[in-house]
């Protein structure tokens, strides 16, 4: 992942999305789809800059950070705005679904 992504687990994960439309990104490793959608990842990251900050989270290094938000699959994408829960997207999905989330919340 590039230096757009900001890295977060179970100690700084709320201090992460505290402020701001965050896109806090849930994945596993192993899992295929969660390797597809980064590169997604990374062009909204460079495309979106001045907006939102994309936050990730391995569920197997912060497992108590993903129970929280319920995540029982990679990826899931879920949008902060000022630290609340704003939209969830499960699974892996094309560019304009995250695109669109995240142009109402910019707005």
């Amino acid at each position: 992942m590039n230096d757009d992504i900001i890295y977060a687990d179970s100690y700084d994960f709320d201090d992460r999305i505290e402020y701001g439309v965050k896109l806090a990104f849930f994945y596993a490793e192993w899992c295929v789809q969660s390797r597809g959608l980064i590169p997604i990842l990374e062009d909204i990251a460079d495309e979106y800059y001045d907006y939102i900050r994309i936050v990730a989270v391995d569920i197997e290094q912060s497992p108590d950070v993903a129970s929280v938000f319920a995540v029982d699959q990679t990826p899931t994408v879920i949008f902060f705005k000022n630290g609340r829960l704003a939209e969830r997207i499960n699974g892996s999905n094309p560019p304009n679904a995250y695109i669109d989330v995240i142009e109402d919340l910019i707005e």
